[in-house]
């Protein structure tokens, strides 16, 4: 399942990225570490959170990022 797919079937999908500021340059932000967030709220207005987080040792990757968290929050829905 994806977030278009969540999306089209009614669920209200909140993606979030965090990501680390290198305070040597203004406004530049760090390629490794990280953390993405997705929030679900289904049709009968139950909440889901699922949240991966980037090692500071490992480049930050979105795509990655939202399918790990996305299937946490889904995987809370079946527990």
């Amino acid at each position: 399942m994806t977030i278009h797919d969540l999306r089209k079937n009614g669920y209200k999908v909140r993606v979030l990225h965090h990501r680390k500021h290198d305070n040597r340059v203004l406004g530049a932000v760090k390629a490794k570490g990280g953390m993405t967030v997705v929030q679900i709220t289904t049709p009968d207005g139950v909440d889901l959170e699922g949240s991966s987080k980037c090692s500071d040792k490992d480049l930050y990757n979105k795509r990655v990022g939202v399918q790990v968290a996305l299937g946490r929050a889904l995987y809370k829905a079946c527990a």
